[in-house]
């Protein structure tokens, strides 16, 4: 009875442990890197990497208790991670958007794997509203790839300064996801594409529902457990 006792607390700590490190890995890739260093320059491009393939080595440990997600999520992330790292052995002209096409994918199924983690049955516990917050500063990390692929494919796409910028500088997009995602609407970025006017009315809509649908689940899955909050899945 220890024994399993013991198993389950190590279980729990495990679980919170690699959630709480991906939500690190997370703000340090929106608030440090894209401001703190030279958008076109070799360290930028490492720096970049090595973020990425932290976030994706993280998303997969936090589904190592879910054997088929965590193959799935391993795997593709393995593949992303080694489509990034030797991106200087390809030609420039034929890797044009397919990192970033990459990254969405990858990206991508890490959402749906953290969204089986917050919306999945059981009780409220740490984990879960780390997961919570996680997958909704994701969201905005997967639409700020998108809107740069956008910019790679369609010149002109966006009015303001983000044609003055530059699609390279990933900044730009960072601070216009989430800037769409809050709903806050500044103005001093336009989508002028209708593939990325579809986009920020995409994750408009999603910054406006997603906060009101996680405080719904949790509160439904408090009132299912018996307010007890100690239950695990």
């Amino acid at each position: 009875m220890a024994h399993l006792r013991r198993w389950h607390d190590r279980t729990v700590q495990q679980r919170i442990g690699s959630m709480a490190v991906l939500l690190f890995l997370l703000l340090i890739n929106i608030f440090v890197v894209p401001f703190m260093v030279a958008p076109d320059g070799i360290s930028a491009q490492i720096v970049r990497d090595v973020l990425l393939s932290l976030i994706l080595l993280s998303g997969a440990a936090t589904a190592w208790e879910h054997r088929p997600q965590f193959v799935a999520i391993a795997l593709i992330a393995s593949l992303a991670i080694v489509a990034h790292w030797t991106r200087s052995f390809i030609a420039p002209e034929k890797t044009l958007g397919l990192l970033d096409g990459t990254t969405i994918f990858s990206l991508g199924i890490l959402c749906a794997v953290l969204g089986t983690k917050v919306f999945g049955g059981g009780a409220v516990t740490f984990d879960r509203i780390l997961g919570a917050i996680a997958l909704y500063i994701l969201i905005g990390v997967v639409w700020a790839e998108a809107y740069q692929l956008v910019s790679i494919h369609v010149p002109g796409a966006y009015a303001g300064i983000a044609h003055d910028g530059g699609p390279s500088d990933r900044s730009i997009w960072v601070y216009f996801s989430f800037v769409t995602l809050t709903t806050l609407g500044y103005g001093d970025i336009t989508p002028v594409a209708q593939s990325a006017r579809s986009l920020a009315i995409m994750e408009a809509l999603i910054g406006q529902l997603y906060p009101a649908i996680v405080l719904a689940r949790l509160i439904s899955l408090q009132v299912t457990s018996g307010g007890s909050g100690t239950k695990q899945t």
